[in-house]
């Protein structure tokens, strides 16, 4: 009987510290904008790089994809050194391979940053994998907005595909 009592505590030992990063939240500063879906914050002392969850935004570095530079400039104006509160990625551990912290980032008003973005017609709903999917449906639904309004990405055809941006449609319209 004893073997069996520290068996279940061990178990819901475990299970508690696996469970530690679910739902996490913290208040914290953006130092620094990378681009559309990444910032930079400081986390115990140290900077640390967070990958926006579900959400993807045109490139600004290698190659430069259009709205790209407007989506910067909408996450500095939204986000450079303003309070802000991160909701981690509900996985065990919640960073990406290249090891970016993961997160949902809430303003002070109490709106969903990613949601805002999406409605603005500067990302779209990309990278929605379970455990992070809680905020799926109404990142679906403010791009269901933008795309009809025919907002920024979503003003040409073939722009924004299931894997990116083709910035060959893109080119093509413009010339």
């Amino acid at each position: 009987m004893k073997k069996w009592a520290i068996f279940f505590i061990v178990i819901f030992f475990i299970t508690g510290c696996a469970q530690q990063n679910k739902g996490t939240t913290f208040v914290t500063t953006v130092q620094y904008v990378v681009d559309g879906d990444t910032v930079k914050i400081k986390k115990d002392g140290e900077m640390v790089t967070v990958r926006l969850l579900n959400i993807d935004t045109p490139e600004t570095y290698r190659e430069k994809q259009a709205y790209g530079e407007e989506a910067k400039q909408f996450a500095k104006d939204v986000l450079l050194h303003k309070k802000v509160t991160m909701e981690l990625s509900a996985k065990e551990q919640p960073y990406d391979r290249y090891g970016r912290l993961l997160a949902y980032i809430w303003l002070e008003d109490g709106a969903l940053y990613q949601e805002k973005v999406v409605q603005e017609g500067l990302a779209r709903v990309a990278y929605v994998f379970e455990p992070d999917t809680k905020y799926a449906k109404r990142l679906y639904k403010a791009q269901e907005k933008a795309k009809k309004a025919k907002k920024r990405i979503w003003s040409v055809d073939g722009y924004v595909t299931e894997k990116g941006f083709n910035m060959s449609v893109w080119l093509d319209q413009a010339s």
